[in-house]
């Protein structure tokens, strides 16, 4: 038998050293509360006893934070100063909310500390298609890259930052969340989103940070952080039915009933789709359920829980080469490509109000699922005898458990909200690879089994004083990766384990200051790190020396809104310095390479305006330009731009609304910017379609709808679209993979109806 043998790298850095005077204003920040509370324990002796602010009232729930953002439950006692978690959007939206509060689903505060975009209800339910391109469209710096047309597979890219040699590759630099919870199957070890758990149908809005989110959202997310809110538990008794059609035959139910009843309150969610795309080979079913519930045990407790199963089975029409590509866009050349994933998750949070200051909260969750890409070899199957078919199944099971606690306190003059926690995570990740031959034999080819222990701790203060925000914090994070060959496929790797351990601190601040109620500044400096992934560890006799990706993020910017709605802009800038950058090999699968280091940097415009003011009631409109400069700065690409990273986007829209019949009508589109397809920044389009520059091109949609009250019960609203109606032919190309064709003009047609009993 072949000897145990054990490879063991250790990485630690020490971004402490490199920012000297943001450590130092956290530890004098950081240690405010201990003072405060020496103070307020000096007045208790002197027989004064502090005011404090008033807990929310059991009867009305207050929407709860994300995992990571403080509770809204402790409020400032300063009335002068509102409380920092009035800024954060709510975790689990527990209950209807009132009409102001319905607000800050969808505007930014003056004062927020970072560039952000949010997506209200409305805006969602008045969307061209219900799809990530749809959603993201009014953030400025997204680019989106569509694989499968059915929304499965998404590759999100923010701020230039992409995987460096192949575009987006599922969104890796970014985290993902639904309700606060993160989507990818596993955090640190599989952190793109090669199964997206969620349907587009159950979101009800949406929350774009795009910086100043490491300390409380952790690694993975260099360039923001993406959250999908879903439908808040109603008050009454209530269901909602939705339907929705296009001309490529997609066809999707949506259906939500749910009621709060005393205590209690509880809404169950349900999707199913299917459809064919525009594409051969496109057919897919995609199902996601969901229940969502809520106990108030007391007027300071309280416990939110969420059960949700998701399940793809989809066709992959996959790539085409160049000559294909001429021939017929919307051919398949890879007739038995197909993927098929399924997750089950349950989160649990328990909020206990101690006091009218303090929060403490705990939060578990869990996910168990699988997914596996089922590709032909050669690509182009359809016109070459099929050698085998490459399974890669892919189970992944990840745990966590998370307390944390909130304290707003009062220090003179100024207000403090200190925020803190822990959390542990562990995830368990196979990687197989098989292979299915045409005479229905099989071949294992590896399997590979990593587990991740991951600890994490985080302190965050917030201090207001006057008109000023100054929030300095830290994250600690300790990743150990225990890797091990499972097959016995090559004698010389039996029984070989590789052991991986990285310690990182993870310093941010942020400063903000509110100029008038319309007028705000802010900036902010931030390190965020990756570890290294499952995909980039190998497993061999001579393993590769790969190191934790490691960034500082930097970005100031200016916010404005007239009272009246009339003029609202958001001006950022930003540069990001991001090192060790692990990037694909374009021509070689799972082999990945150190690219050394990178810079993105760029501005980003977004305006908005109601017309009321000025005489056009009803008439709204918005626009985002972003520029973005990614390019590596040393190693092999020295000079070169990032694959999938347009140097310039932009959108736009417009509808109107005639308030006393519900007709409402619009129109939007999106311009992408050229990028190149691989690092080495290929122009021409080689044969296999797998390598060149994408052109620029523009997309245009149109809308028209009618929301009517037929009484107080119920609500029905029915809308019609078109999709790229200039009929603009564009691609994208994936290296090793060939060219996506965009879709075609389309049609699009929802009929939905919500009845509260």
């Amino acid at each position: 038998m072949t000897p145990h043998r054990k490879i063991k790298i250790t990485s630690t850095h020490a971004p402490l050293l490199a920012a000297p005077s943001v450590l130092a204003l956290a530890a004098v920040a950081l240690a405010v509360p201990m003072a405060a509370q020496a103070v307020a324990a000096q007045g208790d002796a002197a027989g004064n006893t502090p005011a404090a602010g008033p807990n929310p009232p059991a009867t009305a729930p207050q929407p709860t934070s994300t995992p990571q953002d403080p509770p809204q439950a402790p409020v400032a006692r300063n009335p002068q100063q509102p409380a920092a978690p009035g800024n954060r959007l709510p975790e689990v939206l527990v209950t209807e909310l009132p009409p102001d509060e319905q607000r800050q689903l969808s505007e930014v505060p003056i004062d927020n500390p970072g560039a952000r975009a949010r997506i209200g209800p409305d805006e969602m339910a008045r969307s061209t298609g219900w799809s990530i391109q749809s959603a993201l469209r009014r953030t400025p710096g997204v680019h989106i890259q569509d694989e499968t047309g059915s929304d499965s597979l998404p590759n999100i890219a923010i701020r230039g930052v992409t995987n460096g040699a192949e575009g987006a590759w599922r969104s890796i630099n970014l985290g993902m969340y639904v309700d606060g919870i993160p989507l990818a199957p596993a955090p640190y070890g599989q952190p793109g989103n090669s199964l997206f758990p969620l349907a587009m149908e159950r979101v009800y809005g949406v929350d774009v940070q795009r910086g100043g989110g490491g300390v409380r959202y952790g690694p993975n997310n260099v360039s923001g952080v993406v959250n999908f809110l879903t439908r808040p538990i109603p008050t009454d008794p209530t269901l909602v039915a939705r339907v929705r059609a296009d001309t490529f035959a997609n066809n999707s139910y949506y259906t939500a009933v749910g009621a709060t009843e005393g205590a209690f309150g509880a809404l169950l969610e349900g999707v199913y789709k299917h459809g064919e795309t525009f594409r051969d080979n496109g057919d897919y079913t995609l199902q996601n359920y969901a229940l969502k519930t809520r106990y108030e045990a007391s007027s300071s407790v309280r416990v939110l829980a969420q059960v949700e199963t998701f399940d793809d089975d989809s066709n992959l029409s996959d790539g085409l080469s160049l000559a294909a590509y001429r021939a017929n866009p919307r051919q398949s050349t890879a007739p038995q490509n197909r993927f098929r994933g399924e997750q089950d998750r349950v989160n649990l949070k328990l909020e206990w109000d101690v006091d009218a200051d303090t929060r403490f909260e705990l939060i578990t969750y869990a996910f168990d699922g699988n997914r596996t890409f089922f590709l032909g070899t050669p690509t182009d199957h359809a016109n070459a005898p099929l050698q085998f078919v490459q399974a890669t199944p892919r189970p992944i099971r990840t745990a966590a458990i998370q307390p944390q606690v909130t304290h707003v306190y009062d220090l003179g003059g100024a207000t403090g909200e200190l925020h803190a926690g822990v959390r542990y995570l562990q995830e368990d990740i196979v990687r197989s690879v098989r292979r299915q031959f045409p005479n229905g034999t099989e071949q294992l080819r590896s399997e590979e089994q990593y587990d991740y222990y991951t600890g994490s701790a985080w302190v965050e203060n917030a201090l207001r004083f006057d008109d000023w925000t100054v929030t300095p914090g830290v994250r600690f994070e300790y990743v150990e990766i225990d890797g091990r060959n499972r097959a016995n496929t090559n004698a010389a790797l039996v029984g070989l384990e590789t052991t991986k351990n990285f310690a990182e601190a993870l310093p941010s601040l942020t400063v903000a200051r509110r100029i008038s109620d319309a007028w705000g500044l802010y900036a902010g400096a931030q390190a965020t790190f990756a570890a290294p992934q499952a995909p980039q560890i190998s497993i061999t006799n001579n393993p590769q020396d790969i190191s934790a990706q490691y960034a500082w993020v930097y970005e100031t910017g200016s916010r404005t809104r007239t009272a009246d709605g009339l003029l609202g802009t958001d001006l950022s800038l930003f540069q990001i310095e991001y090192d060790d950058r692990l990037v694909q090999d374009p021509d070689q699968f799972d082999v990945f390479v150190n690219a050394g280091s990178s810079r993105h940097r760029g501005v980003e415009l977004a305006l908005d305006s109601d017309l009321t003011a000025a005489g056009l009631a009803g008439v709204t409109l918005w626009t985002t330009t972003t520029y973005t400069e990614s390019t590596f700065t040393n190693g092999a690409f020295d000079g070169n731009r990032f694959a999938g990273a347009p140097t310039w986007l932009a959108s736009w829209g417009l509808r109107y609304l005639h308030e006393p019949t519900g007709l409402w009508i619009g129109c939007d589109g999106v311009y992408v910017g050229e990028a190149f397809s691989d690092a080495e920044n290929t122009r021409a389009i080689n044969a296999a379609g797998t390598r060149g520059l994408r052109p620029t091109y523009e997309i245009w949609n149109a809308s028209i709808g009618w929301d009517h009250r037929f009484s107080s019960q119920t609500e029905v609203n029915v809308l019609a679209g078109a999709r790229n109606v200039f009929d603009e032919d564009w691609f994208e190309i994936r290296s090793g993979r060939g060219i996506y064709p965009g879709a075609p003009p389309s049609y699009v047609f929802q009929l939905g109806v919500t009845h509260r009993f």
